[in-house]
């Protein structure tokens, strides 16, 4: 059945669902690293403490929580999976959210032209994966490393 010229054209919902994979592509590689590193830190209060300390390795991992509990080696593995997808993730994130826009512009023909608000959603997570980016190359980011791999 042919469409009359002045029928509107739903806008498509593929670009949605690669956002989709996007999103949780980053979460895949983030969530690890929250579960792993920071949420033991933050419970064991090692917040409080100076970074310096932190880093000096007097607060071993392997006594603090949840070593002592069931899911301590399942948290360990996580901080260590953690360690190495998050900060290759967030740099993926920057990159893949940088040339959708880019090809959104380029090509007249995008099936991407038909949702800017995904295109300003990927602009505005790839902005946060360079923050977050930004603040695995930072002081206290560096210390953690330092911490959980003592």
């Amino acid at each position: 059945m042919p469409t009359s010229p002045t029928a509107p054209v739903a806008a498509p919902t593929r670009p949605w669902r690669w956002f989709a994979v996007y999103v949780g592509g980053l979460l895949a590689c983030v969530v690890p690293y929250v579960v792993g590193v920071l949420l033991p830190y933050y419970v064991n209060g090692l917040h409080r403490l100076p970074l310096a300390e932190v880093a000096s390795g007097r607060h071993d991992p392997k006594l603090l929580w949840p070593s002592y509990t069931g899911c301590g080696g399942l948290v360990d593995l996580l901080g260590v999976l953690g360690l190495a997808t998050a900060p290759m993730g967030l740099l993926a994130g920057v990159v893949v959210g940088a040339l959708v826009p880019v090809r959104a512009v380029a090509s007249a023909r995008s099936r991407l032209r038909a949702a800017p608000a995904m295109v300003l959603a990927t602009v505005a997570v790839a902005v946060a994966c360079a923050a977050g980016l930004w603040w695995f190359l930072g002081e206290t980011s560096t210390a953690l490393v330092t911490w959980r791999m003592d």
